[in-house]
């Protein structure tokens, strides 16, 4: 018979010299008595559980969205890769512009029809996944018809910004001043296009405010930079005077970043934004 060491024999009747392990586990549904005796002496009240509040924002087709966004950048980058930079460089100065309208112009190419309806339906999703978060309300905000209709709202808003633009260049008769801040409003949404993807991205999947601040910061910077390309384009291309540019661009720039900054505080401060 092989011999093997005294652990493994065991006698039920000679008692153990090594102490065993005492603790006893307790099921905290059937005794709830480890909290008040272990954790917390002398409690005495009853504890009832929080429920934790969990939604889930995400869906199918905005992932597809996202995708689309995506494959349309590389698109455009792949087919027009000459024009795709020429549009990035905007922001570098006056002489890029002039060099881009000399060569092409932005508002008659697939680019700008292309980066426009992606822009627009980015900005939907960006409103209608914030509108969800900040409400806690998931049936009435994330369906596919406030989508749309959000979509509608940012298209006419766009469309409103064009109007105003050829309604300046009616009035002041400056048709090279239209063209280059059409070609610098377009510019400035393209970046704004690559910046928010990632941004959507990471609200759906973590939504919490904190991305939708980054967001709505990333709009504001934007409208920034299209106030200040816009005094410069505008100033070298047209002799109107700083007066008239300055009502100009509060109607186009100032007043939406205005809002956002509203909007922001009000949330801040009393917690609702209306």
């Amino acid at each position: 018979m092989p011999q093997y060491p005294d652990i493994f024999y065991a006698n039920p009747f000679v008692e153990p010299t090594q102490a065993v392990d005492t603790l006893r586990v307790v099921d905290s549904i059937a005794c709830d008595s480890v909290v008040p005796n272990f954790i917390a002496p002398g409690f005495r009240g009853t504890m009832t559980p929080v429920l934790r509040v969990s939604y889930e924002i995400l869906q199918g087709w905005n992932l597809a969205l996202l995708g689309l966004m995506l494959l349309l950048i590389v698109l455009n980058k792949q087919l027009y890769p000459r024009q795709f930079r020429q549009m990035l460089s905007v922001p570098g100065g006056v002489s890029h512009t002039n060099q881009l309208l000399r060569e092409w112009n932005p508002v008659r190419s697939f680019l700008c029809v292309s980066f426009t309806v992606g822009y627009i339906l980015l900005m939907a999703l960006f409103v209608q996944k914030s509108c969800v978060v900040l409400s806690h309300d998931v049936a009435r905000y994330n369906g596919w018809n406030v989508f749309m209709t959000l979509c509608a709202f940012v298209a006419g808003w766009v469309l409103l910004r064009y109007l105003t633009l050829h309604f300046v260049n009616w009035l002041f008769d400056t048709r090279d001043t239209v063209d280059r801040q059409m070609t610098v409003q377009f510019s400035v949404s393209v970046f704004t296009l690559m910046l928010m993807v990632p941004i959507v991205l990471l609200l759906i999947y973590n939504p919490t405010r904190y991305f939708i601040w980054i967001g709505l910061a990333v709009l504001a910077l934007a409208a920034f930079v299209r106030l200040v390309l816009g005094i410069i384009e505008t100033r070298v291309s047209t002799k109107i005077s700083a007066f008239y540019i300055f009502l100009y661009l509060c109607a186009l720039e100032i007043a939406p970043v205005a809002t956002l900054v509203t909007a922001g505080l009000r949330y801040f401060t009393h917690g609702s934004v209306f």
